[in-house]
C-alpha cells in the first residue's frame, strides 16, 4: 500500500515549519525525550497538514524534539481537508470523592444550569455550547452560549482544582464516556463539538487548546517508522526514502492496541523492529 494512494506523504520536516494546536503536559514530555535518546529511533510519525502544517497529533512528540535540540521530525504529511481524517473529542475523567468540591468549583466558574448527563451530551453536539461537567447524576452547564476560549478556561480552571484535591485525571474518547458516567466516584468533562476550522485556527494564533482535547483518526494510520536519531538530525534518510517510495508495512484492524493505546482506525506498520 503506497502512503501516496491515501494522500499520505513521509518525509523529514523542519521543528519549525509545524505549528501545534494543543498544549503538553510537561511530565509527558521529559519521558518521551528520555525515551527518544535511549532508543535512539522516533517510533511513530508526527501527523500534520501540509499546507498549513497543523500538527493533528504528535504535540508531545514535537516538543521532546526542541528540548534535545533536534530541528528535524519524521512526519506524515496529509490533506487535513480530506474525508481520511476525522475530528472528534477526548473527555476528562476525574476520579476520587470530591464531586462537590468540583461541582462548587464549576458553579463559580459559570456553569450553573442542571440538566442531566444524557441532555448535556447532547447540547455539546451544538457549536456554542461550552463545556459541561457532569457525574452519574447531574451535569452543570453554562446558562447561555459560551466559546471555545469560555470553555477552555473552565477546563483549565477544573485540572488545577482537581490537582490540588488530589484527583487523578485521566482521558477517554467521547464514545466511551457513558461507561464512566455511572462511576459516581468519578466526574467527567466535556468540552463542545470540535471541527478542522477550530484546529487550523488554534495553530496559526497560537491560542492553543488545552492538553488532550482533540483525537484524530486517520486511516490507515502510519506507526513504527523507527528512524534512527542520528539520521534525522543529519537531515537526510535513506531508509526514510525508500519507506517513502515502497512503505509496504502491515496493517493492523481497528481497535488494535498498539504501544499500550487502542486505536479506532487501521494501522499501518512501516518499519516494526
Amino acid at each position: 500500500m503506497a502512503l501516496q494512494s491515501s494522500g499520505f506523504i513521509l518525509e523529514l520536516r523542519q521543528l519549525d515549519s509545524l505549528r501545534p494546536h494543543e498544549e503538553t503536559i510537561p511530565a509527558h514530555v521529559d519521558d518521551l525525550a528520555r525515551d527518544c535518546a535511549r532508543e535512539g529511533v522516533q517510533k511513530d510519525p508526527v501527523l500534520a497538514d501540509t499546507r498549513t502544517g497543523s500538527v493533528l497529533d504528535g504535540m508531545h512528540r514535537l516538543e521532546a524534539f526542541k528540548r534535545m535540540g533536534l530541528r528535524n521530525v519524521v512526519c506524515c504529511s496529509l490533506d487535513y481537508g480530506s474525508g481520511a481524517t476525522t475530528i472528534s473529542r477526548w473527555g476528562r475523567v476525574y476520579s476520587g470523592p470530591s464531586w462537590e468540591g468540583l461541582a462548587r468549583l464549576a458553579k463559580d466558574s459559570g456553569l450553573t444550569r442542571e440538566l442531566t448527563p444524557q441532555s448535556a451530551v447532547k447540547e455539546l453536539s451544538v457549536k456554542g455550547a461550552g463545556v459541561a461537567v457532569m457525574n452519574g447524576d447531574v451535569a452543570m452547564m453554562p446558562e447561555g452560549r459560551m466559546g471555545l476560549d469560555g470553555g477552555f478556561g473552565i477546563v483549565r480552571r477544573l485540572d488545577g482544582g482537581a490537582e490540588a484535591r488530589g484527583m487523578r485525571r485521566t482521558f477517554v474518547s467521547e464514545d466511551e464516556l457513558q461507561a464512566e458516567l455511572r462511576d459516581r466516584q468519578k466526574v467527567v468533562l466535556l468540552v463542545e463539538k470540535l471541527d478542522k476550522a477550530d484546529v487550523v485556527e488554534a495553530a496559526n494564533t497560537g491560542n492553543l487548546f488545552p492538553c488532550k482535547t482533540s483525537m484524530h483518526a486517520v486511516d490507515p494510520r502510519p506507526v513504527a517508522v523507527n528512524i534512527p536519531l542520528e539520521e534525522i538530525r543529519s537531515g537526510r534518510s535513506a531508509r526514510l526514502d525508500a519507506m517513502a517510495r515502497q512503505p509496504g508495512g502491515r496493517i493492523l484492524p481497528p481497535s488494535s492496541v498498539y504501544e499500550g493505546r487502542r486505536y479506532k482506525e487501521r494501522l499501518l506498520l512501516l518499519g516494526a523492529r
